[in-house]
């Protein structure tokens, strides 16, 4: 780059003057752009812009970033024709979403104190539950959901969680007995 004079010197014997001409080259810019990403498998990129942060113009291949998978991916940035810069490129990294795991719960009985669900799952994801606790007013079982912390890369996930009815044992009957008679054992399991 720079701005170099040339002198031109006519042929001897002609009635003309030297004369001078000055030539600019120009540095290339290099096009400079924010950061993309990273971002969540399916999650909605951002939009490669088609003018640099310095004001060089030009297009993009690929044309537009895609989360449809995880990875690293280079995109360049060609500027237009006829402008003094060079290519660029921008990594964008896509993330996987990973499936927040929890411990199993239950199952319980009715009207037992059930376990506390998590905000944090055993692989490091936070998030809330719906419904927020375990009930055990009633027997049946509830999918609790799990919904990750905003910006999160991770899916939901459901815990299915079992309330048994609390069952009231049946014996057969006893007696009469007589004064000093031997008595029948008393059984540890209901019949």
């Amino acid at each position: 780059p720079g701005t170099t004079t040339y002198t031109f010197t006519p042929s001897q014997g002609l009635c003309a003057t030297t004369a001078t001409l000055s030539v600019t080259v120009n540095a290339n810019v290099t096009p400079t752009f924010g950061s993309f990403g990273p971002y969540c498998v399916g999650a909605t990129p951002g939009t490669l812009p088609t003018t640099s942060n310095n004001g060089i113009t030009g297009t993009w291949s690929p044309a537009a970033i895609s989360t449809a998978s995880q990875g690293t991916t280079t995109y360049t940035f060609t500027p237009s024709q006829g402008l003094c810069a060079t290519t660029a490129t921008v990594s964008v990294t896509v993330n996987a979403n990973p499936t927040p795991i929890f411990n199993t719960f239950g199952p319980y009985c009715v009207g037992t104190t059930p376990g506390t669900l998590p905000t944090t799952s055993n692989n490091g994801v936070t998030g809330t539950w719906s419904p927020t606790s375990i009930s055990t007013a009633s027997p049946g079982t509830t999918t609790y959901t799990f919904t990750p912390t905003a910006g999160l890369c991770a899916t939901t996930a459901t815990v299915s969680v079992t309330v048994n009815a609390n069952v009231t044992p049946t014996f057969g009957t006893f007696g009469p007995y007589c004064v000093g008679a031997t008595p029948g054992t008393l059984p540890t399991t209901r019949s």
